[in-house]
């Protein structure tokens, strides 16, 4: 075999290595983190207060996790109802997230099953009002 051979050979192997590393990127799964993202974007200087009323709390929420549980604990001191929802948000696989409406238990605690959810990485969002100032606040947990 001479060297033009060669050179033909390896032109097509690196033509069938591209055209394998092609088919394999269109196979993996890109999800957005969210559909309306720019919408999300523009109302993002009212997340930025929301944030700013979560860190000047005395108490701020506090996460643990339990047997099977996520217990969010809120302020002690919150005279107002709290209303609100808590996001749990896989990056890696949207099938996976879940939201939860806030009913706080008597010691101002909300208590999430994760006997359900996968096993894995999970940010947690909890977007909440007490009266009428509005809170934000995100933690990053890992469920087992």
């Amino acid at each position: 075999m001479n060297w033009g051979w060669k050179i033909a050979l390896a032109f097509i192997l690196f033509g069938f290595f591209i055209g394998i590393l092609v088919f394999r990127s269109f196979q993996e799964n890109i999800d957005l983190v969210s559909e309306d993202y720019y919408q999300q974007e523009l109302r993002y200087q009212q997340q930025i207060d929301k944030i700013a009323n979560n860190q000047a709390l005395d108490s701020p929420l506090t996460f643990a996790q339990r047997a099977q549980q996520l217990v969010v604990q809120f302020p002690d001191d919150l005279t107002a109802t709290v209303r609100g929802e808590i996001q749990l948000f896989c990056p890696s696989d949207m099938r996976n997230d879940r939201s939860v409406a806030i009913a706080l238990n008597a010691d101002q605690q909300q208590i999430i099953s994760t006997s359900q959810l996968a096993k894995g990485y999970y940010k947690v969002k909890v977007d909440w009002m007490s009266g009428d100032a509005a809170y934000f606040t995100e933690e990053s947990i890992f469920i087992q």
